[in-house]
This record gives structure tokens, sequence and C-alpha cells, in this order.
């Protein structure tokens, strides 16, 4: 018997009420940003690298950055470098039932960065449980309670996105 329909169903309701509970508190913001963590989809990080990119805009190390790659097709050189995570990952009604998800959740980053498709309930769960100060992901009315900071970018132009997340983290003297 095959539950991932059921499962994924009771995910998006978890998820949507999460979201629900997110209230904002200015108080959160980090003075400085020292610790990023990046949430992926393997789709998009096959053919670009994050980090690199990041690392450059940012002018931060790669060692502040972490990533965690949502798997969404299997991909050796992804699994081999970075830890993933996929829908096996979360049990009914968006239960993480892995460490390495669970730790990513639970460490404090300054920033949180999620590249992921807005209709990635899995990844979503991921970023509205995750305890980052400030939040940044695409830009969408259903997410508005979910994130700090959001960046209109039509498509999926990371280069934009990371050209305008870096403009908006300097003038916010985050960086």
């Amino acid at each position: 018997m095959n539950f991932t329909g059921l499962k994924k169903k009771t995910a998006i309701q978890f998820y949507e009420k999460q979201l629900k509970k997110l209230k904002k508190n200015s108080t959160n913001v980090p003075e400085r940003i020292k610790t990023i963590g990046v949430l992926a989809d393997s789709r998009l990080f096959g053919s670009y690298d994050i980090s690199r990119n990041l690392s450059q805009k940012l002018n931060l190390p790669h060692k502040k950055f972490e990533i965690i790659i949502f798997e969404n097709l299997k991909d050796d050189f992804v699994t081999q470098h970075y830890n993933t995570f996929s829908e096996k990952d979360f049990g009914m009604y968006g239960k993480i039932k892995t460490k390495s998800v669970k730790g990513f959740v639970d460490t404090d980053y300054d920033l949180l960065i999620n590249y992921c498709n807005l209709d990635s309930v899995f990844a979503n769960i991921v970023a509205v449980q995750s305890k980052a100060k400030f939040k940044v992901g695409f830009a969408d009315e259903k997410l508005e309670d979910l994130y700090d900071f959001m960046i209109v970018i039509e498509g999926n132009r990371i280069d934009i996105f990371n050209d305008e997340l870096a403009k908006y983290l300097q003038i916010l003297e985050l960086i």
C-alpha cells in the first residue's frame, strides 16, 4: 500500500498550521550575518555552484555556509558532497525523521536562504521549522508569513536573486 499521497497531504496540513503560528518579531534580526543555512533543490544545484557564488557576493568564507539539498532527482555528485533530504525523511504530518535534517532545522543560523520551488512542501517545512534569525526566499503571497525578506524574481534566475540579496543585506548593514 502506498501512503505517499497521504503523507504529502498531512505534511501540507502541518505546514499550513505552522505557518499560521508564526509571528514576526523584529528583535530576531541578527546584528551581522556570520552563519548561513541554504536550502536548495537538486535540479537547481546540479547546474549552479551556490556556495561559491554566495561566498563571493556576500564576502563570507565557504565554511560559514551549511547547505542542505532537497533531492528530487538521484544525483551521486550531490549526495556525495552535500547533506541531502527527500520526502522519505519525513513521516506523517511533516515529522522529521532524520538527524541531518533535524540538525539543520535546530541550528541558529543568522540567515536562511531558501532556493527551493515555492510548491516544495517538504522544503517549506524545513524552512518554517528552522530556528534561523532571518529568512529569505522567493516572493509569493502565500509565503509572506514564512520569510522576513522576499525577493521578486521571475523564473529561477539565481544570479539576479543573489545580486539583490547582497545589495539589500548591505543596505540593512547585515554584511
